[in-house]
């Protein structure tokens, strides 16, 4: 019998326990950090702001949006509400959040690379893009990109979680929304961002367990009809 077993035990031992992966970053603006955090089996993300009781949280390809209203928790997907203000407002999004939302043409990014460059011990590859800066379009932003496999749930949860972000700036910049939309996809095309001149940089890359109740959905999320009539009763300014 022991014989049996000591093989097993061996195999045991050797078989790494699975764990989760926990970027932070720190902003020169609102918010000043983001935490960023991967499940175990790396299938889901959560995206959040240290002392926010909002967060954002990405299952499969989709991202939701949860916040909570009269201490119950309302989530929304972005997608869902991209075809909401495309409802109330004239549409800009389309197929942006469909299927066919990777194969949408854009401009292409202006962007060269520029070298090397280790961020909070991650090794990466900068590149000096034009265009981010709407008051400066000529003047060329420093980013650096990770390539490292590991990073790249990360990446795509920053990517959808900035996606948001810009999809409740509709009301405010019009067609810009949509455009920032495909630009912020060209600019994850590069690799996983982990620094942006006077914009973010990583902080902090930890190994961490991630208990799995913080990657489900605490609520049915809305309907495209239950956000436009939302949207309708309170109309964005």
């Amino acid at each position: 019998m022991t014989r049996l077993l000591a093989p097993l035990c061996i195999l045991l031992v050797a078989s790494p326990a699975a764990a989760g992966t926990r970027a932070t970053y720190a902003g020169t603006s609102e918010p000043k950090a983001l935490v960023v955090e991967i499940a175990d089996d790396g299938a889901a993300a959560r995206v959040s702001v240290p002392g926010r009781d909002d967060y954002g949280l990405m299952l499969g390809d989709q991202f939701y949006l949860v916040k909570p209203r009269d201490g119950k928790p309302q989530v929304a997907r972005v997608a869902d509400m991209a075809a909401a203000l495309d409802r109330v407002m004239p549409p800009i999004f389309k197929n942006l959040f469909g299927a066919m939302g990777g194969a949408i043409k854009a401009s292409p990014l202006d962007a060269v690379r520029g070298g090397s460059k280790a961020v909070a011990g991650v090794p990466g590859e900068i590149w000096l893009v034009k265009g981010l800066d709407d008051e400066k379009p000529d003047a060329a932003t420093e980013v650096v990109v990770s390539h490292d496999p590991a990073l790249a749930p990360v990446g795509r949860a920053l990517a959808a979680f900035l996606e948001s972000g810009m999809v409740m700036m509709r009301p405010l910049i019009g067609n810009g929304a949509a455009e920032m939309v495909q630009q912020n996809r060209q600019l994850f095309a590069l690799g996983t961002p982990i620094a942006s001149t006077d914009r973010f940089t990583l902080t902090k890359m930890e190994t961490v367990d991630e208990p799995a109740a913080r990657f489900v959905l605490p609520a049915r999320p809305a309907t495209v009809d239950a956000l436009v009539a939302e949207m309708k009763v309170t109309p964005a300014k």
